[in-house]
């Protein structure tokens, strides 16, 4: 059964979906089936999520004056799964590409694009209707019913999510409410986001990303915004709200680096040159959220592999007893700090020079 045509549809929608916050979702494999019905990916070239609403869903759905995803139930479309509960919230923003934002949900569950069934926005609101309605509660109400968020960060280096207000709040809601919270990204945008923090000082590459984080900054249409800034105002305050999304987001890297390390280890072994990497780039991004036991116990670790692979004047060596040594400081560990120091100074001028 392809995706739904307006000429089709002589069914009707009961009343009770169109003002109350829908919690049922859509089969996700079906958006491609969608895509394919109105033109194809080329169709879709640019279009942002507001340009599908507006060019397609709600021309679809004006005569029942319901979502998509009622559309589908409608006809009794196997997409919706008779209704079923959405497995996980998405949260994205609606200027961003379309096609990069389908893709980056395709690939994150590509292990169970058969099964998942998502809350998108984009399909599963009553466009028509939604302004009678909508609240903030509904909405924090939702994400702990469905219990599990999906944020689309595109473009990584810029993320559009991280300015919008609706998203923040949502991340607000998905941190009070302690629901599951993953990121998803198209498997270039991850690629090329772990290389930078394995390429530099994952610490920058991760505070240049979050840098934008900033509630009283973020952007929506002026009285969504200003309802959203009012309700943060009245519950935990900006600064608190700020740091609830900066925690919740240094704690996805946190699984990324996680997850990149144990994949090399598994496949290139404990001693390889790009594993100690990613045991290194783990630590500094423990020792960025604070978290020093799991960050001395990974440089240790490292430091002790590279000088026995390495050598102890290897640049890479020398970088993780710096490494060690500022984790000590830091912590005002200054007797262990300063023997390490030292030698890598003292290293680094035999293998550098003086300047």
């Amino acid at each position: 059964m392809g995706a739904a045509k307006s000429t089709t549809i002589t069914s009707t929608v009961p009343e009770s979906y169109h003002r109350m916050f829908p919690l049922h979702g859509l089969g996700l494999s079906h958006v491609e089936e969608f895509i394919e019905a109105y033109g194809g990916r080329q169709a879709f070239e640019g279009w942002t999520s507001d340009d599908v609403c507006r060019e397609i869903i709600k021309p679809l759905t004006k005569d029942l004056k319901c979502s998509y995803v009622d559309l589908l139930r409608a006809i009794q479309h196997p997409a919706c799964r008779e209704g079923k509960k959405a497995d996980v919230f998405v949260s994205h923003a609606w200027k961003c590409n379309f096609l990069v934002l389908v893709d980056s949900l395709l690939q994150h569950f590509a292990d169970r694009l058969d099964t998942i069934v998502v809350w998108f926005d984009v399909f599963t609101i009553n466009q028509h209707t939604w302004l009678e309605w909508w609240d903030l509660e509904s909405t924090c109400k939702g994400i702990k019913d469905i219990g599990n968020t999906v944020m689309v960060l595109t473009p990584w280096q810029d993320p559009v999510p991280l300015t919008r207000a609706w998203c923040l709040y949502e991340l607000y809601c998905t941190h009070k409410e302690k629901c599951n919270f993953e990121v998803a990204m198209g498997s270039k945008e991850r690629e090329d986001f772990l290389t930078a923090i394995h390429a530099g000082n994952a610490a920058n590459v991760v505070n240049s990303m979050l840098a934008k984080v900033d509630v009283a900054k973020s952007e929506a249409g002026k009285e969504d915004k200003e309802k959203i800034h009012q309700k943060v105002m009245e519950s935990v305050g900006f600064s608190q709200l700020n740091s609830m999304v900066l925690t919740l987001m240094r704690s996805w890297v946190i699984e990324v680096a996680r997850k990149e390390y144990d994949r090399r280890k598994n496949t290139l072994g404990d001693r390889h040159i790009e594993t100690l990497t990613s045991m290194s780039k783990l630590g500094e991004l423990y020792q960025l959220q604070g978290r020093h036991k799991e960050a001395e116990l990974l440089f240790k670790d490292c430091l002790e592999i590279q000088r026995a692979v390495l050598g102890e004047r290897h640049p890479d060596t020398l970088t993780s007893m710096n490494n060690l040594a500022m984790l000590y400081d830091n912590q005002g560990r200054y007797v262990k700090a300063e023997p390490l120091y030292k030698d890598c100074l003292e290293m680094a001028r035999a293998v550098l020079g003086e300047r």
